[in-house]
Formats: structure tokens, C-alpha cells, sequence
């Protein structure tokens, strides 16, 4: 299987070195070979959700059949990311959906944004989503993401002149993993990330 790389939640910026990946912190009894659900006979569509995160910016959510919590854990703390970075920080309901070591990565990578006095519009798009294992009270969630349509801008919402890469076809789509993991209260928070970026296989699979 093609190599993936731990990242700061989302980030196009340069990963650390490789991790094993253990879903939720489980003691890897179960592993499965993670593969976009794209190359796979389709599942029935139930619609396409797109949720405004803020003015200007948008989440295009292909849901598979069952929405159920574990895939509702990463879209909902993708969206509430770009939340944060369209608000300006002021909405950092983030936060609440993320545990160690994704709460450090999830607040650095909107602290990129915010630093700089960046923001961003567009429409992002997340796809070929699916629950790959459940081990214990973890599971392993596969996505394609897709910010070809999304543009950085200043605080004022004018397009940057310089362009992040991450938001030019084909590196602007690629394979996400997501590690959740069951609190004690029931909730699911999203516990790693990890990505295949292109040219890796797996993210070659999520072109359209």
C-alpha cells in the first residue's frame, strides 16, 4: 500500500516522519489496508450536503449511504476548521471535536491562517467517504478531499496573488485518513490524520 504521511490536521505544509497508524489508539489487533471507496462498486448515492462554514465558503458532503457518527466525526471537524479560519477565530467550535494529538495540529493549522491574516472562499469537496475498520471503541475513516475550488484570500476576502499549491489540480486533491476514537460520553472525536498526497496511488484514485 502507498506510503501515508502524518500531518497537521489538513495541512499542505511538510509532514513529520512517518507514524504507525493504529485506529483510535487501539493495540492493532485489526488492521485493514486502507483503499478510497472511489475504486469500488459505487453505493447508493443519498445526496450531496453542502454546509456553509462561513460567508463565501462552502463543504461539499458526499454522504455514502449511512451517516453514521464515526464519518459524521471528521466532516464535522473539517468543516468546523474552515469555520474557524472564515470567522477569524471567532468560532472555535473546532475544538470540542478533537483530542490529543489532532487538537495541536487542528489548532496550528488554523493558527496558519490566522497569523498571517488569511482567510479563504470557495467550495471545498469531501467524497468516497467510509468507515475502513472499527477496532474497540476506534475506527479508521477514508475520504477524498478536494479544495481545487477554494481560494485564499486576505481579511478583507480579496484573493491572495500567490496561490497556495494545495489549491491547483492535481495537488489539490487527496486520500485522507482520519483515526476516531469513542470518549467515555459516547462522542466521537477525531484522535490522527493522516494523507496521501499526490503523485501517491491513493490520492491518483481520488481524481475526477
Amino acid at each position: 500500500m502507498a506510503t501515508l504521511t502524518l500531518i497537521a490536521v489538513l495541512s499542505a505544509c511538510a509532514p513529520p516522519a512517518e507514524q504507525d497508524f493504529v485506529p483510535g489508539g487501539s493495540d492493532g489487533t485489526t488492521t485493514t489496508q486502507a483503499r478510497p471507496a472511489a475504486s469500488t462498486a459505487p453505493a447508493p448515492d443519498p445526496g450531496v450536503e453542502t454546509v456553509t462554514a462561513s460567508p463565501g465558503l462552502r463543504i461539499a458532503i458526499e454522504w455514502p449511504s449511512e451517516r453514521n457518527a464515526m464519518i459524521k466525526a471528521f466532516t464535522d471537524t473539517y468543516v468546523r476548521q474552515w469555520r474557524a479560519v472564515g470567522t477569524g477565530g471567532r468560532d472555535e467550535s473546532y475544538l470540542g471535536g478533537v483530542i490529543e494529538p489532532a487538537n495541536r495540529d487542528s489548532y496550528r493549522w488554523v493558527s496558519s491562517f490566522l497569523n498571517e491574516k488569511l482567510s479563504a472562499r470557495g467550495t471545498a469537496k469531501l467524497y468516497a467517504l467510509r468507515v475502513a475498520s472499527v477496532t474497540g471503541r476506534g475506527a479508521e475513516i477514508n475520504a477524498c478531499v478536494d479544495e481545487s475550488g477554494i481560494q485564499v484570500t486576505d481579511a478583507g476576502g480579496e484573493p491572495i496573488a500567490d496561490q497556495p499549491p494545495w489549491t491547483t489540480p492535481p495537488r489539490s486533491t487527496w486520500f485522507q485518513v482520519a483515526a476516531v476514537r469513542r470518549g467515555d460520553d459516547g462522542t466521537w472525536r477525531v484522535k490522527l490524520l493522516k494523507h496521501a498526497a499526490y503523485p501517491d496511488e491513493l490520492a491518483k484514485e481520488c481524481l475526477r
